[in-house]
């Protein structure tokens, strides 16, 4: 059966529980039917757009073209993120493509949108406690509020995963998540320059 082959393809039944459905569906699709991944569900929603919509899309579609499609956008919309509110990353261009790992567009208001502020850590240990991959988000981001970016990677910097989990659980309402993306971003940049030494 399908089910059988993708189990043996992705490794075993927990793989493929972890996976999501358009994964496990690209999967079915190539195996049966020999089908490249070309097109991808996306749900296109929030506030800012007209007509809210799961569309079947074609991978390379921008995404000026789907704002088309769904009437445009209304209100003052201030954000556009690829992916969820948790996992997104905010768009600065509307040309943006959309990609196989697309799997939803938020265009968010104004008034749906609170400016990221430094608040101070309570110490209450939920991001610790509910972090999936097990490292520490407070200390994480204490080293790199602190730029000392070589702690932060000891620790398990470039092993978080960036599921959000750790900024939907603060009481402080601390974006974990922001500061993680640019600790990784200057990590690299020092991985790269010290391999062209």
């Amino acid at each position: 059966t399908a089910y059988e082959m993708l189990r043996s393809l992705v490794g075993s039944e927990m793989c493929i529980r972890d996976r999501n459905v358009g994964t496990a569906f690209a999967i079915y699709e190539a195996v049966e039917k020999g089908k490249p991944l070309v097109e991808r569900v996306v749900t296109i929603s929030g506030r800012g757009i007209k007509n809210p919509a799961n569309l079947l899309v074609r991978i390379g579609t921008t995404f000026s073209d789907i704002i088309n499609f769904c009437g445009g956008l209304k209100g003052n919309v201030e954000e556009v993120i690829s992916g969820g509110t948790m996992m997104g990353f905010a768009q600065t261009d509307l040309e943006t493509p959309v990609l196989k790992g697309t799997s939803g567009i938020l265009f968010l208001t104004s008034n749906e949108i609170s400016k990221p502020q430094d608040r101070v850590c309570i110490r209450c240990g939920r991001c610790i406690t509910h972090c999936p991959v097990g490292l520490e988000p407070t200390t994480i981001v204490e080293l790199i509020r602190h730029r000392r970016f070589d702690e932060a990677a000891n620790i398990g910097l470039m092993d978080c995963i960036e599921c959000g989990v750790c900024a939907y659980i603060c009481p402080a309402k601390i974006d974990h998540v922001r500061y993680i993306r640019r600790g990784k971003k200057v990590i690299s940049a020092l991985r790269k320059g010290a391999k062209k030494k």
